[in-house]
């Protein structure tokens, strides 16, 4: 990371100051700013005796209130050239001489080495005028600076370069850094402090609750402080916490992932950056002579982000005359480089990423960037949760869900995804008719909360292409299912369960990923199963290689008796029990199921398990699956949490393995204990 400068020590760098004279809306010593945060800046690039300071920032981060305080803390000028519409050779001269009062304004400024100047705003004026008087105006400002530090410019990183690479002599150059820990907490305080008292303890720790939600959104701790420490972020949450009912706002906040009220809140400061990207485009609307709310909205924004970093078609401008089209199309490039949401040709943060491509979902061009987006936080998911509740996805589009939840897990919650297009064991033609499978993505934090989305996938028939995470992941397929990663490596697991009828893996390997923070003895307890099972009543057609020599107990392939596979697959192999029509014998797999799937980590209570997991991993579906679920209630077997189904604290020591393991008790040893169950969950069972 580059060195970091205080804003002390970046007060220390500049000229001494002081260069009173009489000043204009758009060229004066300004007053200082009455809520103030000096920010820590980034060193670009530093030498010794610099002819010119340069200030890059990205959008909204707190430029414009630095140029102010810098001017009123050393007394000198700030020139605003987004007031001023003068940018010109002569524009620099002009205006000194009109300060100064005097012919020789200019000589003034350059001849004296404690006084010099700000200029904000160079992106701004770079847009409004031609390339010629552009180049005009920069050659004043090299003048400028031949003999004395004369000038600070502040602007956008892309203007800023092209000056920094073309100036003839020294320079130093800064970029405002986001605000740290202290530096967060001392904005919000200032901001908040007429309304309330910032040492109230409910106030802090609700403060303090809010600002670990927002930061819990990324996975990275850079990115998080890149995000809640950018200034109109933390306005935000000063102004939820201004007037809000502090405790209300602190349960709302207390989980990390997956509530509706944070979700609201991000998507309201996002919107408010937008708005303020779209007010800067003001004088550009008056020199088209077209209405300024009608040029550069938020949905115009977010369709040029999704168009230049998620590959979507260019958008229309319908509000914009055709005779307009090509000169709005060549000004509004500068806008749209140094959008606040993007650094180059990449996203500034995944906030912003999640929010568009939530936005703009259903587009068929942007559909596979969408899962890239959705791994780097799960913010995609919970942008979408809050939005549907069952939406029609393609292949793609799941796959980003899927991504974005695995992120959302990394923030201690529970996560499952399932998928149920029908059993293989059914007739074909019956069960691939339709090339439509569905299932539910389900987030649970650790608090209960939950938040799922009802997905009806679209496919061909016959044929589901897995093209996202393959962990957290239950999929009962009727047909072919197909992996074929675009790194080359599949990586299977944790917790991935895979039936169809032919399983075809592409790629140069396969990896069984074994479940973190879970000792491995724990495979042999009660209750366990393999991180990786699959169960392929027809073929498996894979020439990766297995890497890793997973743990026999990792990892299973369940396949028919009079099925033939090679090394190193046959190791792992397990003949498939043909699937029982008895409801004993069903209520039997059932319990054994459960058994397998409930699990003491990751929740709260005693075992428990997903019902969607548990409804994806064997034949009791839909109604019956409820039915059977409610009389295990009703006997006192399960208790219900939300999407988990707990084992009660009386019947968790009639636990067993479901799976025959050695120095483990089976339902073989407990079945005197589960008869009375397995008949009763029989009774109402399809028959």
């Amino acid at each position: 990371m580059n060195e970091l400068f205080s804003f002390d020590r970046f007060l220390g760098s500049l000229p001494t100051g002081g260069f009173s004279g009489h000043g204009t809306d758009a060229f004066r010593i300004r007053a200082p700013e009455s809520v103030f945060v000096r920010p820590h800046l980034q060193v670009i690039d530093t030498c010794e005796e610099p002819l010119v300071t340069l200030v890059s920032a990205r959008g909204a981060t707190g430029k414009s209130h630095l140029a102010e305080q810098v001017s009123a803390i050393k007394q000198v000028p700030l020139w605003l050239l987004n007031e001023d519409k003068a940018v010109s050779g002569d524009a620099l001269r002009a205006r000194l001489r009109d300060y100064t009062d005097t012919r020789d304004g200019f000589e003034r400024l350059t001849d004296d080495p404690d006084s010099f100047i700000l200029v904000d705003a160079l992106d701004e004026a770079r847009m409004r005028v031609s390339g010629d008087s552009w180049y005009d105006y920069i050659q004043t400002l090299f003048d400028a600076s031949q003999k004395t530090h004369s000038l600070v410019l502040l602007g956008r990183e892309r203007v800023l370069e092209d000056i920094w690479a073309n100036f003839p002599g020294k320079a130093n150059w800064f970029e405002i850094s986001h605000f740290d820990a202290e530096q967060r907490t001392n904005y919000i305080d200032l901001y908040v402090a007429q309304a309330r008292s910032p040492e109230q303890a409910a106030y802090a720790e609700t403060r303090d609750t809010v600002i670990r939600a927002l930061s819990g959104a990324m996975e990275g701790q850079q990115e998080a402080d890149s995000f809640i420490g950018y200034a109109p972020v933390l306005f935000a949450v000063a102004r939820l916490l201004e007037k809000g009912n502090l405790l209300n706002i602190r349960a709302a906040f207390e989980s990390e992932v997956g509530d509706r009220r944070r979700i609201k809140v991000l998507g309201e400061i996002i919107e408010r950056l937008l708005k303020r990207e779209q007010e800067k485009t003001g004088k550009l609307a008056e020199q088209l002579g077209v209405p300024a709310e009608d040029m550069y909205g938020p949905d115009e924004q977010i369709d040029w982000l999704a168009h230049h970093l998620m590959g979507a078609r260019e958008p229309e401008i319908a509000w914009c005359p055709p005779a307009l089209r090509s000169q709005y199309l060549r000004l509004i490039g500068e806008f749209i480089d140094d959008h606040p949401f993007r650094m180059a040709n990449r996203w500034a943060n995944p906030v912003f990423s999640a929010y568009v491509a939530a936005e703009r979902f259903d587009k068929n061009e942007v559909q596979e960037s969408l899962p890239d987006v959705g791994a780097a936080t799960g913010l995609l998911f919970e942008f979408m949760a809050a939005k549907e509740e069952h939406i029609l996805v393609d292949e793609w589009q799941f796959a980003a869900l899927h991504a974005s939840l695995m992120a959302s897990e990394r923030h201690n919650g529970v996560v499952s995804a399932s998928l149920d297009g029908g059993d293989p064991a059914t007739s074909r033609e019956e069960s691939t008719s339709s090339g439509v499978t569905s299932g539910e993505l389900t987030l649970l934090e650790s608090s209960g909360n939950r938040s799922s989305i009802s997905v009806d996938v679209f496919h061909e028939e016959g044929v589901f292409a897995l093209k996202g995470p393959l962990a957290s992941l239950s999929l009962v397929f009727p047909g072919k299912v197909t992996v074929d990663p675009s790194s080359g490596s599949a990586t299977f697991g944790p917790d991935c369960y895979i039936r169809c009828q032919d399983l075809r893996i592409s790629g140069e390997s396969v990896q069984i990923s074994l479940r973190q923070n879970v000792a491995r003895e724990e495979l042999h307890d009660v209750g366990s199963s393999p991180d990786v099972t699959f169960e392929v009543t027809g073929g498996l057609l894979c020439n990766a290689q297995l890497a890793g020599d997973p743990p026999l107990d990792s990892f299973e392939l369940v396949m028919p008796p009079d099925s033939r596979i090679g090394y190193p697959w046959f190791a792992y192999r397990k003949d498939m029990d043909l699937r029982a029509t008895e409801p004993n014998e069903r209520a039997v797999r059932f319990i054994k199921m459960m058994m397998n799937l409930m699990r003491n980590h990751g929740h709260k209570g005693t075992p428990a398990v997903f019902d969607k997991k548990l409804e994806g991993r064997q034949s009791v579906k839909g109604d019956e699956f409820r039915r059977v679920v409610n009389r295990l209630r009703t006997e006192g077997v399960v208790s219900f949490n939300g999407p988990m189904i707990h084992l009660t604290h009386d019947w968790t020591t009639h636990r067993f393995s479901g799976k025959e393991r050695a120095g483990v008790q089976t339902f073989d040893d407990k079945q005197e204990v589960w008869k009375p169950v397995i008949e009763a969950i029989a009774e109402v069972m399809d028959t």
